[in-house]
């Protein structure tokens, strides 16, 4: 899955910021999947985090809001960590990737 010129922070900045109770269930909801992921899951979302800013400091709030607005990136996101913020309704899909398509 390579992102070739991806500009990490000319996308971020093109998204709303959130405000702060947004953020905070976003963490609640961040907390409690790492709590239960296993390590695959965690590396997966490391890996992804190197591909998508290597070498800048990058919050999961970005990396995530980030892979929602790049479909091509979304399918790197584990599956469960997806599924639990849709049901939040925290990040709206620009479009759903195969993968995740399943995943409401």
């Amino acid at each position: 899955m390579g992102v070739g010129a991806f500009n990490f922070l000319e996308n971020t900045m093109q998204m709303q910021p959130w405000n702060e109770e947004q953020r905070k269930l976003f963490h609640v909801e961040f907390n409690d999947w790492i709590n239960t992921a296993e390590e695959a899951d965690f590396d997966r979302l490391e890996t992804l985090r190197a591909e998508v800013a290597p070498g800048e400091v990058c919050s999961m709030v970005r990396l995530v809001r980030s892979c929602f607005a790049r479909p091509d990136l979304l399918a790197g996101l584990p599956t469960a960590l997806v599924q639990r913020l849709r049901e939040q309704s925290l990040l709206q899909l620009c479009a759903v990737s195969p993968s995740h398509a399943g995943a409401q």
